[in-house]
Parts: structure tokens; sequence; C-alpha cells
């Protein structure tokens, strides 16, 4: 070889080796993207928590509890079933399935809500029939985040979602922020957060979809919905309350400190979990949308598995380790920040965040369990994890605990089954790999097949 091409041979793998990797530049925009929307609410929340009482910010956190936890009742999680899908016109009935499955379920659930009016338990009993009414909008529209987000994701349009995670906060913020000059009720909130949603997943749905696929995922025929669900069923028997117990975990807290201490400790808790969780939707849930597509894309066991370590690295040091440090200054600055009325928020903060930083570990690895069908293991990690937060809440409440009590033994209970639950995953995850690394000298193994 000449000297002229050698110097041009290296310098061409210069450049190759600094240039940004795809994956690098896909979490890197996901993450930006993400953050810049999320900040938004962030850098809003001084004058909302002045436009709006602890109270207004209460039913607003119980709205998005219901909501949350809904939204993978609604599609069934089908949305899961997605991930494991080996090609975009095997995923595009699934998406359909899920589409049908959310719209049927939300359906159900305003008759019932129509039947049974808008009473509340205990503390809760004023909060209006108009928030009930509008849970059902609430749970369709979360269904449809999580399928349309892992559509985008199994089609590989990291762009696309990283633009949607930016429109979706920004628009609630600055609708919430019009509403709160405007004088408007809590309900301003709830509606803000339904228009910014259905933006969401139109915004994705419009930029992915063909104009062929539009009337097969809309217009479905009701014989190919039912061979997808029989097919997928697994995903609504293990992952659906698998998926459950987690938004349990997250969102039902704030309801049952409200009725046992008042609205306002609902608004104080859905106030922290916002700060606490940031980061996590922020960094450690687009962490995992690049791991699952990578799987998802059928990469060698190898790259899978230094992706894997990095992503567990960079979520240690850009996520769980900030959460504590913030929580552990919470209780010194929220009164200045927040106003005197939201001196309390500090405290719940503090106690959140031990639980947020194993939540940040764990997150980015939830929904390889669908990618590698781990359906059952995932219900038993979730299902133990959600055991012991609820006992620990009940147990706050028999022995007549101060309200940060019953939250410390929460979070704290909470942790220790979010940590054992993430050692179970990668333990199985690393195994299953293994697997495939021996069965891959005799012949190829698909990353999504059944085991």
């Amino acid at each position: 070889m000449s000297v002229e091409r050698l110097i041009s041979f290296r310098m061409t793998a210069v450049a190759a080796a600094f240039r940004p990797r795809p994956l690098a530049r896909n979490a890197l925009g996901l993450s930006g993207m993400t953050a810049l929307g999320q900040l938004t609410f962030v850098l809003a929340l001084p004058l909302l928590s002045r436009l709006f009482s602890p109270a207004d910010f209460g039913l607003f956190t119980i709205y998005l509890s219901v909501a949350n936890i809904g939204g993978p009742i609604a599609a069934l999680k089908f949305d899961s079933a997605i991930y494991s899908a080996s090609s975009r016109e095997e995923a595009r009935p699934i998406l359909a399935l899920a589409i049908f499955s959310a719209a049927i379920v939300s359906l159900g659930v305003l008759g019932l809500a129509a039947l049974n009016g808008g009473h509340l338990p205990g503390a809760l009993t004023g909060a209006p029939a108009t928030l009930v009414m509008l849970a059902p909008a609430g749970i369709l529209l979360a269904g449809l985040w999580s399928a349309t987000s892992a559509w985008a994701v199994r089609c590989g349009a990291i762009s696309t979602l990283a633009a949607a995670r930016f429109l979706q906060p920004a628009v609630m913020t600055a609708l919430q922020l019009a509403a709160g000059l405007l004088g408007w009720s809590a309900i301003a909130l709830i509606l803000a957060h339904l228009a910014s949603h259905a933006l969401y997943s139109s915004f994705i749905l419009i930029r992915t979809l063909r104009a062929d696929e539009i009337r097969h995922i809309f217009l479905p025929r009701i014989a190919s919905l039912a061979r997808e669900a029989n097919r997928h069923r697994l995903f609504p028997f293990y992952v659906m309350p698998a998926n459950v117990a987690s938004q349990l975990v997250a969102n039902a807290p704030p309801i049952l400190l409200g009725s046992l201490y008042g609205a306002a400790l609902a608004g104080y808790c859905g106030m922290a979990y916002r700060v606490v969780f940031a980061p996590t939707a922020i960094i450690s849930l687009s962490l995992g949308h690049v791991l699952t597509a990578t799987i998802c894309g059928g990469a060698p066991n190898r790259a899978i598995r230094a992706l894997s370590r990095k992503i567990l690295i960079a979520s240690a040091t850009f996520v769980a380790g900030p959460v504590l440090v913030v929580g552990m200054l919470a209780p010194y600055f929220s009164g200045l920040i927040l106003g005197e009325r939201w001196a309390l928020t500090g405290q719940v903060v503090f106690a959140f965040s031990i639980l947020g930083a194993i939540q940040a570990l764990a997150i980015p690895f939830t929904e390889i369990t669908s990618a590698y069908r781990f359906q059952r293991l995932r219900f038993s990690v979730e299902a133990a994890t959600a055991a012991l937060v609820f006992a620990a809440i009940f147990c706050g409440a028999a022995l007549r605990f101060e309200p940060l009590s019953t939250i410390w033994l929460m979070t704290l209970s909470g942790s220790a089954g979010a940590a054992t639950g993430l050692a179970r995953i990668l333990f199985a995850f690393r195994h299953r790999l293994e697997k495939d690394d021996h069965v891959s000298e005799f012949a190829p193994a698909s990353p999504v097949a059944t085991s």
C-alpha cells in the first residue's frame, strides 16, 4: 500500500471513529427533545403553583392517576406486543388491535362513569362529577400514547418520537399557564392534558403511517383482530396486570393518601412525583426506547450487551445520582421556589427520591421483557413491588402514622421491591443472550423468538 493510500485510509478511520454513532444520536436526540419539553413544565412550576392551589393540583393528580392506571387496561397491553413483531407488516395489525381495544374499553368506562356519577371516597368526595366524566377520555389517550410510542420505536422513527416528546409537555404547559392566567379551575389542567396527548398520538401517526396503511389500521377486519388477539393473548394475561401494578405504584398512592389525609396531600405528592420522575421520563425512558429498538432491529448480542452496560451506567450517572442529590436538598428549597404553602413538598420529594433512583435504573430494561416475551417474569416483578407499596400504605394507616412517615415507609418498601425486580430481569436478560449465543453456533436465532 502506498503512503498516500495509507494516510487516506487512516484519516477515514479516524473520521469514522469520531463520527456520532446512530444509537448515540438517537439517544441524545430523544433525550434532548424530551428534556426540552419537560423543562417547559419544570420552569413553569413556580408560576403554576401560584396560579393553582394544592387542592387544584390534587384533583389533577387524581385524574392523572386514573388515566395512567387505566391506559394499559384500555389497550390490554397489546401495544407491548408491537415490540415483539419481526417486521413493520407484522406490527401493523397489532397496532390496529391496540387502538381498537383502547376505544372499546374506554367506551365501557364512559358508560360506567355515566351510570355511577362523580363520587370519590373519603376526603375527596368534593371532586366534581366532570372529573369522572373526563377520565375515560384520559384513559383512551393514555392507551393511544403507549401504542403510538411502541409503533414509532418499532418503525425506527426515533426523530418523530423525539419531536412528539417535546410537543406534548410544551403544549400542555402553555395551555395550563393560559388557563391559570384566565382564572380557570382545576378542570382546565385536565383539558390541557387531554389536548396535548391527542396532539402527541396524532403527530406520530401522521408522520409514520403510509396512505395504504390507514384503512388497515382504522377499519380492520374483526376476524383479523381476533386472530391477532389470540396470537398475543399472553400480553393481556400477564403484561397488562404487570403494567397495571406498575402504574398503581406510580399513581394510586396520591389517591389513597389523599383519601386518608386530604386532597392537599395528593397535590403535594403529585408535585413531588413530577419533580422526581421528570429525569426518568427525560433520560431513562429514552434510553429504554433505544435499547428496545436495537433488539427489535436484530442487532447482534455483542452489541446488545455493550449497549445495555452503557445504559445502566448512564442511568446511574445522569439520573439516579442527581435525583438523590435533589431529594436531599429539596426540603431546604421547596418553600422558596414553590411558595410557602408548598413547603411540605420538599419532604415528599426527599422520600420519593429513593424510589425514583431505583426506578431510573430499572425503567430502561422494562420493555425488553416484551421484546423477549418474558411476560410472566414482568408480571411477578411488578406484582411483588405493588404488594410491598400498598402493604406499607395500609400498614401506616392502620398504625396511625403521620402522613410523611407513611410516605417514607411506602417508598422504602417500593425501592426494595424495584431493586429485587431489576436484578431478576437483568439475570433473565443475560441468560437469554447466553442461550442465543449457544443456539447461534448451529442456526441463526431471532432476538424476539418465544421463550
